[in-house]
């Protein structure tokens, strides 16, 4: 591959000035206290950069490593450089670098968000399984190569577990009789919340450890003069209290002995015990609460901590939340399952192309166990390569010469985990791992501190530009346009009937470079030079990024 070795320009006047010392205080002289020189670099890493760098092996191992690095490194090598500022401030002009390395990368990654078009293209509004997601990549990574990895972004279902009543779950709920929910005319379950809050405790109840989100779809039977099955989707949600009006108390000697459980300073809660019943223990605190808290006020909440007896060594300990009405005590649900109405959810999920394109094989800790690892995870990746490649001996006792596994393991690394992928082939006797070094680029650019990864693309308009500019605009704005057609310069004159307003030039710009690059992504940054007429003729820069579609200034 061709290098390009970028001489600075300073340098060059060593070797075309008579005084070079002379020149330079002339151009550092023209600048403002503020002012740095601007150059735009291109680099290409040497054996001694990598070595400045640390980096032994003669690459990068990220490109987020590339991104930490080299910013540092610009500035140690090349101080000097920086941006120039417009008299308002902003910044006029800056560096910029674009930099060749080596990157360790097997594998191509790339992050990817699908759009509404992309559904309309595949005729899906949403992706939820393994048909759905080839489709998608068929069409939008039709040509990649085995190994690529890509982080999907996408509409999907949520998740619903289907649930059915049954007569302990009527029994729960004062219903056993009939094992149904009588919605009949002026009946209790006439209502639908009387029965979301009756579903709620069943469902608190067989679920105690649901996460919050979890969804249920309810199946019931009612009776409305025949019996049918109803549906009922509800999502648990968390309803804190009051953190104002809250107190925490956890019950002592006293308070047991005035609920008759002083013997034993617990609530007896076996199967038949006293306090079995959690209404029972309800209206014990209550009693304790009314006690200890004369001026309690309506709203108030109180989460009370005590002790109870479970049989044998058993003795867990207990919370409840209670909420003062002004006359008792009400247990307060701080969990409740609320009527869900289903929507789509946006999903982010790891796909790796093999055969076709789904999750990289990840591993268990009893994988890593067998793979003599005492913790869940690799700290070197000669050493996770080589015993993972062993490991796909016992996956696939069967596999054929140029099978191809993709793998993600656990990476530790300075005193966290992160994934690490890796793709592998069989060559007949043994799983090989992939690894490629490649040449890639990085573009930085000064903000007028330090040097930062940046996307920006210096252009200074061509004779073409010219000619689009004056021809899309020549019947909107006829005089302006015809002038900038003829001279190739914008007329900032304000007296002049060919004056070009700052919003103008905004508008032709964008029209221009949706001309050029009509692909551009969001984020994507110009630095667009041309040529102004202010009654001299000038160049001026205008920086913009893309956002919303539409290309602003910075």
């Amino acid at each position: 591959m061709k290098k390009i070795f970028y001489l600075f320009a300073i340098t060059a006047l060593v070797f075309t000035s008579c005084n070079p010392l002379e020149d330079i205080n002339q151009e550092v002289d023209a600048l403002t206290a503020n002012d740095r020189l601007v150059d735009d670099l291109v680099l290409t890493l040497t054996d001694d950069d990598y070595d400045a760098l640390g980096l032994s092996f003669g690459n990068f191992s990220s490109v987020d490593d590339a991104k930490e690095a080299l910013p540092g490194f610009l500035a140690e090598n090349y101080p000097q450089l920086g941006v120039t500022y417009n008299a308002d401030g902003s910044i006029a002009t800056s560096s910029s670098a674009l930099i060749t390395y080596k990157l360790f990368s097997p594998i191509k990654f790339e992050s990817y968000t699908v759009t509404d078009a992309d559904y309309t293209a595949i005729g899906l509004t949403s992706l939820n399984d393994a048909g759905d997601y080839n489709d998608f990549f068929d069409y939008k990574f039709p040509s990649e190569a085995k190994g690529t990895v890509v982080d999907l972004t996408y509409k999907t279902n949520p998740t619903i577990q289907n649930y059915t009543l049954n007569d302990d779950d009527y029994d729960l709920v004062g219903n056993g009789r009939f094992d149904n929910f009588d919605i009949r005319a002026g009946r209790a379950e006439e209502d639908i919340e009387v029965r979301r809050q009756k579903i709620q405790t069943i469902l608190l109840n067989n679920f105690p450890e649901a996460d919050f989100g979890t969804k249920y779809n309810v199946t019931y039977e009612v009776f409305d003069g025949s019996s049918a099955d109803l549906e009922m989707l509800v999502q648990l949600e968390e309803n804190p209290t009051d953190p104002a009006k809250t107190t925490n108390y956890t019950l002592v000697d006293a308070d047991y002995a005035l609920t008759g459980n002083g013997q034993f300073n617990n609530f007896d809660i076996r199967s038949g015990g006293p306090e079995e019943d959690i209404e029972t223990r309800r209206a014990k605190i209550e009693t304790i609460l009314l006690n200890n808290f004369p001026n309690a006020q309506n709203g108030d909440f109180y989460v009370v901590t005590y002790d109870t007896f479970a049989g044998g060594s058993s003795r867990p300990v207990l919370k409840m939340t209670l909420q003062f009405d002004g006359t008792n005590y009400n247990i307060f649900d701080v969990k409740v399952y609320a009527f869900y109405t289903f929507e789509l959810v946006t999903n982010t999920m790891r796909f790796t192309l093999t055969d076709e394109w789904a999750a990289p094989i990840t591993f268990t800790r009893d994988e890593y166990t067998l793979m003599g690892q005492r913790f869940p995870n690799f700290d070197d990746r000669d050493e996770a390569e080589y015993k993972i490649g062993i490991y796909l001996e016992t996956l696939y006792p069967f596999a054929s010469p140029d099978d191809f596994v993709a793998v993600q393991y656990d990476y530790f690394s300075s005193g966290s985990v992160s994934q690490r992928n890796i793709n592998f082939v069989f060559d007949g006797t043994v799983w090989n791992a992939i690894p490629t070094v490649v040449d890639t680029q990085l573009q930085l650019g000064h903000d007028g501190t330090k040097w930062v990864p940046d996307n920006t693309i210096k252009y200074t308009l061509t004779a073409a530009d010219i000619a689009y500019i004056s021809n899309e605009f020549i019947t909107k704005y006829p005089g302006p346009a015809d002038n900038f057609g003829f001279f190739g310069s914008f007329d900032l004159r304000e007296s002049s009937s060919n004056y070009w307003t700052e919003d103008m030039i905004l508008e032709a710009l964008n029209a221009l470079l949706n001309n050029i690059d009509p692909t551009a992504e969001e984020g994507q940054k110009y630095a667009v030079t041309y040529v102004i007429y202010d009654g001299a003729t000038g160049e001026n820069t205008t920086n913009l990024i893309k956002t919303g579609g539409v290309f602003v200034k910075q």
